[in-house]
């Protein structure tokens, strides 16, 4: 993986990225120039949103039904499959929020943010601003301690997999997210930001409470239990499986041990390049499953994607590009042998 620095016109270094400023494409010029072209497509990202809310909706709302049918006994029998369907989209609608983070979503900041605040961030207890406050400090300490997005630090072991699928990680990341911690990072100062991850305000929070408390409420009005356990059950365990599984395949190094802690360790930059296959295309929704573009350059959209990996193919990181592809499955099988190969 290239560790070549970048220099963004801010005047920070985003480690893992190459040098943006003297970067040309011997046909389309220099990249600086090259990407003011890229707007993003508001269309297709609000399609896109369209589609995961669709998804997870449809699959309750089939449950639901299948249980009026059948009864709560077999809707229980078939939970599982269901509570996995919406899992999986409630981690595929997450990741949008990543692109209202860069002010993807609309033209103007404020309709970004509110139209976010109210789509995207109704299934979870945050708001746009403060993930952005967060999430641009992944982008400063990528792969270092100050990291505000660490769940690459864990390594994929079987204790990880039950901690999980349990809800002991997601307790966590409500301590983290939720109520927020003090940073010391320096960079965060400089840029006026007393915490790189901060307390939420109470609205992000019963808004969250009260989207699942609806989906949850209809189900027992309609006398389907089973259907209100599966969505908390997708909620509380499945969802945050996923999105945990999500970043340490796209950020974990393949070299790193077990027994290290990141948090005092530095673990390094590492960024990868997933397939476009309609698994991968919704397991790492809003161009997750091609990361390492959007962590060269945070300011292109995702749907602008495919221009930009043509312009850098045509120059001397096309090489990069082409070593960081895997597959969720190869880069699952990768880091679960090499956390069981440590733990002999």
């Amino acid at each position: 993986m290239s560790s070549r620095s970048f220099h963004v016109e801010s005047g920070y270094s985003l480690p893992g990225s190459p040098d943006l400023q003297r970067i040309e494409n011997p046909s389309s010029g220099a990249w600086l120039s090259f990407r003011k072209g890229l707007r993003p497509k508001y269309g297709t990202i609000w399609r896109d949103i369209a589609v995961c809310l669709l998804m997870a909706v449809g699959g309750f709302a089939s449950h639901v039904f299948l249980t009026m049918r059948r009864g709560n006994a077999f809707g229980l029998e078939i939970g599982i499959l269901f509570a996995i369907w919406i899992g999986f989209w409630l981690n595929a609608i997450l990741t949008f929020g990543h692109e209202a983070a860069h002010y993807n979503l609309a033209p103007t900041h404020r309709w970004n943010d509110a139209l976010a605040d109210w789509s995207i961030w109704l299934f979870f207890p945050q708001s746009t601003r403060a993930y952005r406050r967060s999430h641009w400090q992944h982008h400063l300490h990528l792969g270092d301690p100050q990291d505000t997005e660490i769940s690459y630090h864990n390594c994929l072991s079987p204790w990880f997999l039950a901690k999980t699928l349990t809800g002991g990680h997601l307790a966590l990341l409500v301590f983290r997210y939720v109520l927020g911690r003090r940073s010391t990072d320096t960079a965060a100062e400089s840029q006026g930001d007393s915490s790189a991850l901060v307390p939420l305000g109470i609205t992000p929070i019963l808004r969250a409470m009260a989207a699942h408390s609806l989906f949850v409420g209809v189900a027992i009005a309609l006398g389907c239990f089973a259907s209100a356990i599966v969505w908390l059950a997708s909620a509380v365990l499945i969802f945050p499986f996923f999105a945990s599984m999500r970043q340490l395949l796209e950020h974990r190094s393949s070299e790193a041990a077990c027994e290290i802690d990141f948090r005092q360790v530095h673990h390094g930059p590492v960024n990868r390049m997933f397939g476009t296959d309609l698994f991968s295309k919704y397991f790492g929704a809003a161009g997750f499953n091609w990361h390492l573009l959007h962590h060269w350059d945070p300011t292109v959209s995702y749907t602008r994607f495919d221009d930009m990996q043509k312009f850098f193919a045509g120059t001397e990181y096309g090489e990069d590009i082409e070593r960081a592809r895997s597959t969720y499955w190869a880069a699952s099988v990768l880091l679960l042998r090499r956390a069981l190969d440590g733990s002999r």
